[in-house]
């Protein structure tokens, strides 16, 4: 999701503090707000839950540990939602990324600004730390390896880097990308990345897009080819998906840099389509941004075409959205629709389990969080300390009070004994200091700034 900056990044400090409905500045014959209690985070340590014996209990926090660094509570849409933590030393850097972060086997890699850290999950024990030259914009696991795609801070652009990454640390790859290019990621397999060119906004010519195998860095082929919507990588595949507002909504296919196949989009799926691969099996069709709420799409249906002709091998009965696919002997879909989840198979579309009988491991995508809107007239301290609520398949959305400020979900993992667990970053209640005149930047400071992780 692309966030903006807030407005207060181009004023000076004191004024963006106090010309805000919101302000934290007080006169000296106000009384100062009391100091939010400590929270389980707030320890300036690493905690554990085996400490307070309650691994696995829902809303309980797993592991917390400090995040190095200075930081404030950035609001990313003017002052309409909750904030979020952001670099201090990078306050007047327009594009600078919050943290992100992804797992894989049992190790957390934590992107903060142009360095990656390391993180086992057992013991929320940093492993190791690695910078990587470009602020980082968001980690991607392709098979064995951690792709890191920057942002584009100060109107700089770089391509990816490719990292083999293990316990015992990290490798950058040398990837024979222009070096001088910036590039959007459009789809990724266990194998390949499919990479866009940026081109400014006056070119007229159709981008280079690239196929790299991941655990190389190197380019299989590039071709010039129109802008599609919709992307999807399938075993050295490409496919894009075109949906114009007039004239033929199709599919194409390139291997090789070729193209191979022109398929019609399914109009069981609707007029804009996602596009999702099925190892060995077919290509699905998703119907744009349709969850189970959305009224403007309730005829679409998720869509199973042959890649090779494209005809229509089912379509499911319900309005829904994929979760993920999983490939094997007998790959299946998973997806959310107005029943709840369900798995189909993946060759004939047909139910073959749903909710608490489908394994969080194959649902891991559907677990997030969500936070309340701010209420009119709401203070300052109330609106920073908004809670959040775990959300997922089975979670009940309780609000988790008080637990930490501008918490930001960043991926979700699987625990030893197969339970969800989500990943934040948030300030401890009791760490956030007020905006003053001495401080780095116009909002909130952080003093107590941590990475925590919460059992669903």
């Amino acid at each position: 999701m692309r966030r903006m900056r807030s407005p207060s990044h181009t004023v000076p400090a004191l004024a963006a503090a106090c010309v805000l409905a919101l302000s934290a500045c007080s006169g000296p014959d106000q009384d100062a707000p009391q100091a939010p209690e400590p929270s389980a985070i707030s320890p300036d340590t690493v905690v554990l839950c085996q400490e307070s014996d309650d691994c696995g209990q829902a809303g309980a926090v797993r592991w917390s540990r400090p995040l190095q660094g200075g930081f404030y509570l950035d609001r990313p849409q003017g002052f309409e939602h909750a904030p979020y933590l952001q670099p201090a030393g990078h306050w007047l850097d327009y594009g600078v990324p919050p943290t992100g972060a992804v797992e894989d086997d049992g190790v957390l890699y934590l992107h903060d600004v142009d360095t990656i850290t390391a993180v086992d999950t057992a013991t929320a024990a940093t492993l190791w730390t690695e910078p990587v030259g470009v602020a980082v914009d968001e980690l991607r696991m392709v098979g064995a390896t951690l792709v890191a795609l920057p942002a584009p801070v100060r109107g700089e652009v770089a391509p990816p880097r490719f990292l083999e990454v293990d316990r015992e640390g990290a490798h950058m790859l040398e990837s024979d990308l222009p070096q001088d290019m910036g590039a959007k990621v459009l789809a990724s397999d266990d194998t390949h990345l499919a990479l866009q060119e940026s081109l400014p906004g006056t070119s007229d010519e159709d981008p280079r897009h690239f196929l790299v195998e991941a655990a190389t860095g190197r380019v299989e082929w590039s071709v010039r080819l129109a802008w599609a919507g919709s992307h999807a990588v399938d075993e050295g595949t490409l496919y894009l998906g075109h949906s114009p507002l007039e004239g033929r909504h199709h599919i194409i296919a390139v291997r090789d840099g070729e193209q191979v196949a022109d398929l019609d989009l399914p109009e069981e799926a609707g007029r804009r389509s996602d596009l999702w691969p099925s190892l060995a099996g077919p290509l699905l069709v998703e119907p744009y941004s349709c969850a189970p709420v959305e009224e403007h799409c309730e005829e679409d249906r998720i869509t199973a075409v042959d890649p090779a002709d494209g005809e229509v091998l089912w379509t499911h009965t319900a309005l829904g959205n994929i979760v993920s696919v999983s490939d094997g002997d007998e790959p299946r879909v998973y997806v959310r629709d107005e029943d709840g989840y369900q798995a189909l198979d993946a060759d004939t579309g047909q139910v073959l389990a749903q909710d608490d009988e489908i394994e969080p491991s194959e649902l891991l995508a559907a677990f997030g969080a969500q936070r309340p809107e701010p209420s009119e007239g709401m203070d300052e301290q109330d609106y920073n300390l908004l809670p959040f609520s775990p959300t997922g398949p089975g979670v009940e959305e309780r609000p988790l009070e008080g637990l930490a400020a501008g918490a930001h979900h960043l991926t979700s993992y699987l625990a030893p004994d197969g339970g969800a667990v989500g990943v934040y970053t948030g300030c401890a209640p009791d760490g956030l200091r007020p905006p003053a005149m001495d401080a780095p930047v116009g909002d909130p400071m952080c003093a107590e700034p941590r990475v925590f992780a919460v059992d669903y």
